[in-house]
């Protein structure tokens, strides 16, 4: 097959996983575009006029190379009577701003406007099979840190052109092993004192399974040097009791090709985090891919990560804007002798494995990435159709052209929509800090919801407190109080609310339950901001809003984090009223809360 063929099988698989030319090219800020090809490629031509014909978002032209005007096979003058195409000699290329060649065909034109097929592919693998899925996944695993990761290349160094062409390759390595029946074949394996079988059994690719989902994993192997189990290579020194996880998914480099299971990247950071005592359990979850990049989220979606576990992912040392990255093309620098490091051409060995480790270790710890560090990934694109059909017209929708006026008058409007705000609250009881916390949400906005959490699982029971809360506002008359139902706060949407006292020291997941206010509460109501109180004390709510401030404004919904109302010198919270409960201090208790609720908790305790 040529190459320009394979380039253009990829290019339909992209198209077929929903990335489009005309995306594409708004992506990069193309607005007149050419696509230029040979005569083999017109069925493919015309594919993309497809795309071009149902995305009315822009236009596109197209011309052939080769081919006098009027002068198509018939079969081609069957299926492209509307495309309209032209004799690349006869077109201007002044009259569009890039020209994008759908053939290998070397054409004499300027390089600033220039798009070859391999730069097109190139770009269209990035985000169909990298960028795209990426952000999607952390859209739904928002605290979780995933880096992508770039590794030692022989040609950054002075004379490792030379060594690389001295390097043997591996499928030569693998043939020697199998046809030796003396065992004494030298191997790049011999100064760690593996025997030629050894060496041959770590060199070997393990059998491939291809599973009825289409993805092809490894075959297990119990040889005490692979340890393959459920498709993955062991780790070694994996602790039983951990609070993180962190995986490795990656190719044949992160698989840890021609080492033992115990001297792989993943096995030797798993060491150096115990012997720190860093509470990490190392996962490598890596195959021997073969850059097939399909494969590689097949792995990473049936991870189930918890907030705070990190991903480490290699694509063939590809680097993405906005997403955050370990460079570590520079391990093997002096005082490091490269040489020391590879195996076979393009494979590390076991010592290359090890720098590599502290270099994963040195860049984890010196910038605090075991803290709760924030990142701000970007949200992904929406979605369009394999022929750019954008969504509205798919619903339905007569008016699908984008009309940039009206969407300009549009934006306007936007300005002038009354601001609906949201307040959730347990009020366990209602508190003068609950009162001071609506009273400035009220101010902000035309109308408030206050929720009350419905869950019982409270020492005062629901009937008590959403009436202490109506009483406690009445006086707010953009205020309506409302029951949480099972959807904000609750026990199926985010139990670990209601067990706050055992997971203070515990990083917990509430992306479920902002979520579902974001998607369907908030659009029900017209919500465009929630409200919640600062918090200084209660790590569990601190992460809630920590979650809100991440997620919302992604749907649309502002976030406004309220400090809270203090007496003396410290906030006023309903546990400070619970504590003054129990020693029955109701002088204190009537500094805290309002009358309404301080006539409740007087006719409810004082008799006790």
């Amino acid at each position: 097959m040529e190459k320009d063929e394979l380039y253009v099988i990829k290019l339909r698989d992209c198209f077929t996983g929903g990335y489009t030319l005309p995306q594409y090219c708004l992506d990069n800020g193309i607005k007149k575009p050419l696509f230029v090809t040979e005569e083999k490629f017109l069925n493919f031509m015309w594919e993309v006029h497809v795309q071009f014909k149902f995305d009315k978002r822009m236009t596109a032209g197209f011309g052939v190379l080769e081919i006098p005007t009027g002068k198509i096979n018939s079969f081609s003058r069957s299926i492209l009577p509307s495309l309209r195409y032209k004799n690349f000699s006869e077109i201007n290329p002044d009259d569009f701003d890039k020209i994008i060649f759908l053939t290998t065909k070397d054409v004499d034109v300027a390089a600033d406007k220039k798009i070859t097929l391999a730069t097109l592919t190139d770009n269209f693998e990035k985000k169909t099979y990298v960028e795209i899925p990426l952000l999607n996944f952390l859209q739904r695993h928002p605290q979780v840190k995933l880096f992508l990761t770039k590794y030692p290349r022989v040609r950054r160094y002075k004379d490792g052109y030379e060594f690389y062409k001295n390097l043997i390759g591996l499928h030569t390595m693998r043939r020697r092993l199998r046809l030796d029946k003396s065992g004494k074949v030298k191997t790049p394996l011999d100064k760690f004192g593996y025997t030629n079988e050894e060496a041959l059994k770590l060199l070997e690719a393990p059998p491939v399974i291809i599973n009825l989902d289409g993805s092809a994993v490894m075959q297990d192997d119990e040889h005490p040097l692979m340890r393959i189990k459920d498709s993955k290579r062991a780790t070694a020194y994996q602790p039983e009791k951990f609070l993180n996880k962190i995986y490795f998914i990656g190719s044949c480099h992160d698989e840890g090709i021609n080492a033992p299971y115990d001297k792989t990247i993943a096995s030797y950071l798993q060491k150096m985090l115990n012997e720190k005592n860093l509470p990490y359990r190392v996962e490598n979850e890596s195959q021997r891919y073969f850059h097939r990049y399909q494969d590689i989220f097949y792995t990473l979606n049936k991870l189930s990560p918890v907030p705070g576990d990190i991903i480490f992912m290699w694509f063939d040392d590809m680097i993405l804007r906005d997403f955050q990255f370990l460079d570590a093309s520079d391990a093997f620098d002096p005082p490091h002798d490269f040489k020391n490091f590879f195996c076979v051409k393009g494979h590390f060995n076991e010592s290359g494995y090890k720098i590599l480790a502290e270099k994963y270790f040195d860049f984890l710890t010196e910038n605090n990435f075991f803290r709760d560090k924030d990142f701000n990934y970007p949200a992904p694109l929406p979605s369009y159709h394999r022929y750019g059909i954008p969504p509205q017209f798919e619903s339905g929708e007569k008016n699908f052209v984008v009309n940039e006026d009206l969407e300009a008058y549009k934006k306007i409007l936007r300005t002038k929509k009354i601001p609906i705000g949201a307040l959730v609250m347990n009020c366990n009881p209602f508190t003068l800090g609950h009162q001071y916390l609506v009273e400035y949400a009220a101010a902000k906005v035309a109308k408030l919801y206050l929720f009350v959490v419905e869950e019982d699982r409270s020492e005062f029971p629901f009937a008590d407190r959403i009436e202490l809360v109506r009483q406690g506002v009445k006086n707010f008359s953009n205020v309506e109080v409302l029951p949480s139902g099972k959807f904000i706060i609750s026990q199926q949407t985010f139990s670990g609310y209601f067990n706050k006292a055992e997971l203070q020291d515990v990083t917990v997941d509430s992306s479920e339950d902002v979520e579902i206010f974001a998607k369907e509460i908030a659009p029900t109501l017209g919500i465009t901001v929630r409200f919640a109180g600062e918090e200084p004390t209660d790590n569990v709510t601190r992460q809630y809003n920590e979650t809100m401030k991440k997620i919302l404004p992604r749907h649309g919904v502002e976030f406004c984090e309220i400090p809270r109302k203090n007496f003396g010198d410290e906030p006023i919270s309903a546990s400070k009223v619970r504590e003054a409960l129990k020693v029955g201090d109701f002088d204190k208790i009537k500094n805290l809360v309002p009358e309404t609720t301080y006539l409740y908790l007087r006719g409810r305790y004082s008799a006790k």
